[in-house]
């Protein structure tokens, strides 16, 4: 019996277990990848990260994020939650190898995950040309013509990275205006390789069978189509939930994410949500620590009576 298990490693889940740690409460971290860090480790670099003004690799901040967990010698299990339960004042966690745990209070912080488009050929060349990880796969693409789609902070600021690696690069956002950040958007419109396309969405994927060569893009004033030819795609689309594992319900807004009070509870008392995977207007790494450090003290609050 756990008081709290900490579902997902990444800022929220381990802001979270290390202010459990803290409070001496015992808690484990179930993480369904091997690499700590969550979506931290998709920026090539994170340039608004309060109190680190030169930047920091988005790897950089992973390794300095686990090992703040090592130095508290907080337990991990590598592991597919497959259903959360509450019977009474417990918690039933059941895990992909038929494993069962039990705890107090849980922390829901596993984030969320890539959003489809839902356009013919996404799934036929996903790793084929088609990524949502610059970071990962970007070196393979050096001098190559890429194309970009998104308007958030992440699909700018790896626009901008990939404009390190690409030829030529086009950034396709349906809305006239960019989503992301006013700096991130006047560094990109500086650079001389990148073409944006405005008002534009994506209609086909398109390959040879084994990999992509082209996308179709069509004007949503004119419904003019036009066929951009490339070597790579990188999908930026935003993200949704997945909360498919809970037994129960809580209350979600209309995007599916999960709603909770300004001290991180649901409407379940003991279950808590933090991070990405929450209700919020404002999804960056500073506010998931903030949320993850919320939660395990109202959970701490909760287990003390």
């Amino acid at each position: 019996m756990f008081d709290i298990i900490v579902a997902g490693a990444g800022p929220a889940g381990i802001a979270a277990a290390i202010y459990a740690k803290r409070y001496n409460l015992e808690v484990l971290i179930i993480e369904k990848e091997y690499i700590l860090g969550g979506k931290v480790l998709y920026p090539h670099w994170i340039e608004n990260f309060i109190g680190i003004p030169e930047g920091i690799s988005g790897a950089g901040l992973s390794e300095k994020l686990q090992a703040h967990l090592e130095f508290f010698k907080i337990p991990l299990k590598n592991a597919l939650i497959q259903s959360i339960s509450k019977n009474d004042k417990t918690f039933t966690v059941s895990l992909s190898d038929a494993s069962e745990l039990q705890a107090k209070a849980i922390v829901l912080a596993q984030g969320t995950k890539e959003r489809s488009l839902g356009i013919p050929g996404e799934k036929e060349y996903k790793g084929r040309g088609v990524s949502s990880c610059a970071t990962c796969d970007a070196p393979f693409f050096k001098h190559k013509t890429l194309a970009v789609i998104g308007g958030g902070n992440s699909a700018l600021a790896e626009t901008i990275y990939l404009a390190e690696f690409a030829s030529k690069l086009h950034l396709v956002h349906r809305r006239m205006e960019f989503r992301g950040a006013e700096i991130l958007a006047e560094q990109l419109l500086k650079n001389p390789i990148i073409q944006p396309h405005l008002g534009f969405t994506a209609l086909e994927i398109r390959g040879d069978g084994q990999k992509v060569s082209s996308l179709l893009i069509e004007n949503l004033n004119t419904k003019k189509q036009e066929e951009v030819f490339l070597d790579g795609l990188f999908i930026f689309a935003g993200y949704e939930p997945d909360t498919s594992f809970l037994t129960f319900k809580t209350e979600l807004d209309d995007a599916g994410f999960i709603k909770t009070n300004e001290n991180m509870e649901t409407g379940i008392p003991g279950l808590y949500a933090a991070g990405d995977i929450r209700s919020k207007s404002l999804r960056q790494i500073i506010t998931a620590l903030s949320d993850g450090s919320i939660a395990a003290h109202s959970a701490r609050d909760y287990i003390k009576g």
